[in-house]
C-alpha cells in the first residue's frame, strides 16, 4: 500500500483522479455535507497537504466531481453506448432495461449520485447548481443528437419533436432511480420501462 500511495505522490494526476475517486464514493454513501476533508484524507491515505494541492476546498473537490466524475457516468450510463445501435430508440430502452435490472439493491436505496447533489446541494449553492444545470443540459442535448440520428434513419416520425422526447427520456431515466429509491420497490422499474417502449413505439415509423 505504501509503495502504491508513493507512486501516486509522483504522479500528480493519479494523485487528483484518486482523491475524486474515494471522494465520490464517500459523498455517495454519506452525501456532501456529510462528508468533511479529514475523513475524505483519511480515505485516500494521502496528506492533507496534497489534498489542498489539488483542491483548495471542499466545494472545490465537489465542483470537480460534477464536471469530470458525474458527468462521465452519464456519459458511460446512457449515452456512450449507444453508439452501438444502428436504431438508437432501441439502445435507449436497451440501457434503460440494463441499468435497471443491473443495478444493486443496496445502490438503489441510495439512489442516483448526480440526483442526490443536485437535492442536496442546488438549493444552497448557485455554483453546484450550475454546474449540475450543465451536466443535466448535456445529457440531453446528447440524448437529442441521437434522436435526430433516428429521424434520419427513419426510425422516428418526421413530426417528432426530439427536443421534447429528449427531456422526456431524461426526465424518466434520472427520475426513475429516485423514484426506487423513495418507494424502496423496484418493481417501478418494469412499469417505467413499459411506458417508455409505448411512447417510444408510438413515435416509430
Amino acid at each position: 500500500m505504501t509503495r502504491e500511495i508513493d507512486r501516486r505522490t509522483r504522479n500528480p494526476e493519479k494523485t487528483r483522479a484518486h482523491i475524486l475517486d474515494m471522494a465520490f464514493g464517500e459523498i455517495y454513501l454519506h452525501g456532501f455535507q456529510g462528508v468533511s476533508i479529514d475523513r475524505i484524507v483519511r480515505k485516500t491515505e494521502v496528506t492533507k497537504g496534497a489534498f489542498f494541492h489539488h483542491f483548495a476546498s471542499k466545494k472545490e473537490l465537489g465542483y470537480a466531481l460534477v464536471d469530470e466524475v458525474l458527468r462521465e457516468m452519464i456519459l458511460d450510463r446512457w449515452i456512450r453506448p449507444l453508439a452501438a445501435y444502428r436504431n438508437p430508440l432501441q439502445g435507449i430502452l436497451k440501457r434503460f432495461k440494463v441499468l435497471s435490472e443491473e443495478m444493486s439493491d443496496q445502490n438503489l436505496a441510495r439512489g442516483c449520485p448526480l440526483n442526490n447533489l443536485a437535492q442536496e446541494m442546488s438549493a444552497v449553492d448557485s455554483v453546484f447548481r450550475e454546474k449540475i444545470r450543465a451536466v443535466m443540459t448535456m445529457w440531453i442535448d446528447e440524448t437529442e443528437r441521437y434522436l435526430q440520428k433516428a429521424k434520419e434513419g427513419r426510425y422516428l416520425k418526421p413530426e417528432a419533436d426530439t427536443r421534447q422526447l429528449a427531456v422526456f427520456i431524461v426526465m424518466l431515466e434520472e427520475g426513475a432511480f429516485g423514484l426506487v429509491k423513495s418507494m424502496g420497490d423496484r418493481r417501478i422499474f418494469e412499469s417505467l420501462y413499459a411506458s417508455l417502449r409505448s411512447h417510444l413505439q408510438a413515435l416509430t415509423v
